[in-house]
């Protein structure tokens, strides 16, 4: 009911800084780094105090649009006074990238707000930690056997949250990442004009970037990569800004999006380096102490915003950064960049014939022993045998076949533009070297494709003006090609399908969680109904590391359910319950192995049933009185 209140926050906030940006398009971005920045604020000092919950949240919001609103008043009515846009001055190819663009954001937000959030990493940690707050009124940390809910980046969850608790829907959680893309495509319509691309330009670097294949999946889901990047998108922007500028409100910008970009995902930093470096190495000679003065303004940035977080995974796991599974690699020399260029790059290359991906993993295996390497190596491997799945929509594993295809001609034909504007060079060895520094510290996973999500991004503005310059009015052309690339994962998204039998116009919501794990479907329902049947509240849980959690809080959850973790055997199972303590009248095991007795504290657990689910069973416990 009350979920308006962020956007209307937000509004305000662009008529203010307009006043002070006079792109638009920059005032939307600082307003929008500005209400993100506030979002936080707002999260931390409530958990505080035990108060992240509709009232306290609703008046703060409150309070503060109140604010924003008499201060754009008081700037005067020529705030209210926009650019007009004349359309009918374009050109047409300029007409099409635009209609490009809306279509795909357009067809996104109706399977945003359709479709139900199923992702495996929601059903597991993204979803069930905001779950957890909501109850506990805070976002400090409580007992859990799934652990990534407590020291994993938590920006998105954090704004799910303040969606869910105004009122919002389950499938607002979708829009966090679907206004994330917006987000994105402003950023690259900006980052195109600094390297000098005109509007066809710009809108065909935007038309491109919104026809990303996993951008597409990711901004109807509640995954973070697209909110990643947002923000690094964003802080690029600013940073480009402030190295002309060197304006405070540049470099503030700046620190602040990094800031929230770190906050939503750990590997940001890494994208970010090189072009730190670049801003450093541009102000070493010519005015370094106004450079290194904006540059401690970033950091300072950085630590406030993620100060809360770095302070509760000190406390409960002795880092501000700890994992619980060795993400970066063991090694960092050129064998482990080597392969892991390889691999990273060949991800995106999926083929529907799986006799053309597996010629394309022996080609790689026989490029790396070239190189005295190994494929495979453990060093830096998160799992064991490289291989390239089929072509598929499926938002964790995704390629990008065509913009892969079509950078690399990108990054030949930069090199031989010849260009007044020295940035684009500069630009594009910036892009290149966070991939580079990507492939050698953080491991290989299988799911990269999604981790690779901000440097496609990022990339965009080069595409768009490097293409536009060459190509000019045929352009349109390319950009048809990618629109018309794009309709699959538009329309046949494994999680959110417009046509066949598991459309989301077909299927019931309960079904729709199960997308990923529809073996699960009946277990779960067959549990909840019994422990409904026998008017149980207080419900805890015995889980794995990455069972699915969020189900038990849909069909469970309600006025007075309370559901907690139990027997938790990792770090956090030295806290304390946020609420108090906890006496279960019911406990549901799953995805552990557990006795037909149990003892939780003081109390007594006797076995009542157990019903078979894929890999395993759930297991119900009754207290014994």
């Amino acid at each position: 009911m009350f979920g308006f209140l962020p956007v209307v926050f937000l509004f305000f906030c662009l008529l203010i800084t307009r006043r002070y940006l006079e792109n638009w398009r920059a005032a939307l971005l600082f307003a929008a780094t500005i209400t993100a920045t506030g979002l936080t604020a707002i999260t931390e000092i409530l958990s505080f105090i035990h108060g992240f919950s509709f009232y306290p949240l609703m008046i703060t919001w409150l309070f503060l649009t109140a604010v924003v609103v008499v201060g754009a008043f008081n700037l005067g009515w020529t705030v209210l006074i926009w650019p007009p846009i004349e359309l009918k001055s374009w050109f047409l190819s300029e007409k099409i990238f635009l209609g490009i663009i809306v279509f795909i954001c357009a067809v996104s937000a109706v399977t945003a707000a359709v479709g139900m959030p199923n992702t495996w990493d929601s059903m597991s940690y993204h979803l069930p930690r905001v779950e957890h707050w909501i109850q506990n009124k805070t976002v400090y940390f409580y007992p859990t056997n799934i652990i990534r809910q407590l020291y994993i980046t938590p920006w998105a969850e954090f704004a799910i949250a303040h969606e869910r608790i105004l009122g919002g829907s389950e499938t607002s959680a979708n829009f966090i990442q679907w206004t994330a893309m917006v987000g994105s495509l402003t950023g690259v319509s900006l980052i195109s004009g600094q390297l000098g691309a005109n509007r066809r330009g710009q809108l065909m670097a935007m038309a491109m970037a919104a026809c990303l294949p996993m951008g597409i999946l990711q901004s109807v889901s509640t995954q973070t990569d697209y909110v990643c990047a947002c923000w690094l998108t964003v802080f690029v922007y600013f940073l480009i800004e402030a190295r002309r500028s060197l304006a405070f409100v540049h470099f503030v910008a700046a620190g602040l999006s990094l800031g929230l970009a770190f906050l939503t995902k750990g590997n940001s930093c890494i994208f970010a380096i090189p072009f730190l470096v670049w801003f450093i190495g541009t102000n070493i000679k010519q005015r370094f102490f106004h450079g290194l003065r904006g540059l401690l303004l970033i950091v300072v940035c950085i630590v406030a915003i993620n100060a809360g977080q770095f302070w509760r995974n000190t406390q409960t796991f002795g880092s501000p950064v700890w994992t619980s599974t060795p993400l970066t690699n063991a090694s960092f020399d050129l064998k482990v960049l080597w392969v892991n260029v390889l691999r990273n790059g060949c991800i995106h290359l999926a083929t529907p014939l799986m006799d053309v991906n597996e010629h394309l993993v022996q080609t790689m295996t026989r490029a790396a022993q070239w190189a005295g390497a190994d494929i495979n190596d453990p060093r830096a491997s998160f799992t064991q045998d490289f291989s390239i799945r089929s072509l598929n929509f499926d938002e964790d594993y995704a390629g990008n076949f065509l913009h892969v295809i079509v950078f690399v001609v990108v990054f030949v034909l930069c090199w031989f533009y010849r260009s007044p504007n020295s940035k684009i060079g500069f630009y594009v060895l910036c892009v290149i070297s966070s991939f580079l520094l990507f492939c050698l510290i953080v491991r290989y996973q299988p799911w990269n494709c999604r981790f690779h999500l901000p440097l496609f991004i990022l990339f965009c503005p080069v595409a768009g003006f490097i293409l536009g310059s060459f190509l000019k009015q045929k352009s349109i052309i390319l950009g048809v090609i990618f629109f018309i690339g794009a309709m699959p994962y538009l329309f046949l998204n494994n999680q959110h399908p417009w046509i066949g039998p598991m459309s989301i116009w077909k299927q019931p919501k309960p079904a729709q969680y199960f997308y990923k794990r529809p073996n699960l479907a009946l277990p779960y329902v067959q549990t909840t109904g019994y422990l409904k049947s026998i008017g149980c509240r207080q419900i805890g849980l015995i889980t794995g590391e990455d069972s699915w959690e969020y189900p038990w809080w849909v069909f469970l959850g309600g006025k007075d359910v309370r559901i907690e973790h139990v027997g938790v055997k990792n770090a956090s199972g030295v806290l304390r319950y946020p609420l108090g303590n906890f006496q279960a009248c019911a406990l549901i095991a799953v995805d552990t192995q557990t006795q037909p007795l149990l003892m939780e504290g003081d109390l007594i657990f006797s076995q009542v049933g157990s019903i078979p689910m894929e890999g395993g069973n759930i297991t119900i416990f009754l207290r014994k009185f």
